[in-house]
């Protein structure tokens, strides 16, 4: 196994999740600004430095409630994932060459409504949903069968941006899932059948 690989397996826990539902909690939900996020943390730094040299005392209390605002942002980003329960679904087979959907049923048993959540698998799309408060809601993940027999999806990805786009939370589910891909069918028509001549069936034949 590569050592970047077992890295990131020790990393962010890459383990197969054999208990269902998967609830997201504090140790499996990861958090790093955005490049959106890095560019409000310098502007705030240059707007700091030039309040500083001018001694602005509006242009001080402008900085920190942006700031204020970006850390409100990141605790909501965070929350957004917490506590969601996850349980997979059966995929409908497919044929090699299209795509499978791989349902995933939600449930928040919060009060608080999760927005703009993101699913996607290593080598699919990614599909977004929202998930009421007190509520349940099923997306479908897709993900390429380009060969026929069983597809294993790998690990699905988590992830949301809300409410500001500053922070990116994600975590790893990892679930046991698989769907059955058949043989792509044939476009081609088939040959026409062609006439056999059998010596033995025709005297046969022509005897009565």
């Amino acid at each position: 196994m590569p050592l970047a690989h077992r890295l990131q397996q020790w990393l962010f826990r890459l383990r197969r999740d054999e208990t269902l539902p998967i609830v997201l909690g504090q140790r499996r939900i990861f958090i790093l600004p955005t490049g959106a996020g890095y560019l409000f943390a310098v502007v705030l730094a240059v707007m700091l430095l030039g309040a500083i040299n001018y001694t602005l005392s509006l242009g001080h209390a402008l900085v920190f409630l942006l700031a204020g605002l970006g850390l409100a942002a990141m605790v909501h980003t965070f929350r957004n994932l917490l506590g969601v329960e996850i349980t997979p679904g059966r995929a409908a087979p497919v044929h090699a060459g299209e795509t499978a959907r791989f349902p995933i049923h939600l449930r928040n048993l919060r009060d608080d409504a999760r927005r703009a959540l993101g699913f996607r698998f290593a080598d699919g799309d990614e599909v977004f949903t929202h998930l009421p408060a007190r509520d349940n809601a099923r997306v479908d993940v897709p993900c390429p069968a380009p060969r026929r027999g069983r597809l294993d999806p790998g690990r699905l990805t988590l992830a949301t941006r809300y409410p500001l786009g500053l922070f990116r939370a994600w975590s790893y589910p990892y679930p046991r899932l698989s769907c059955l891909v058949y043989p792509a069918p044939t476009h081609r028509p088939l040959p026409p059948p062609t006439a056999v001549d059998d010596p033995g069936f025709a005297r046969g034949d022509a005897g009565h």
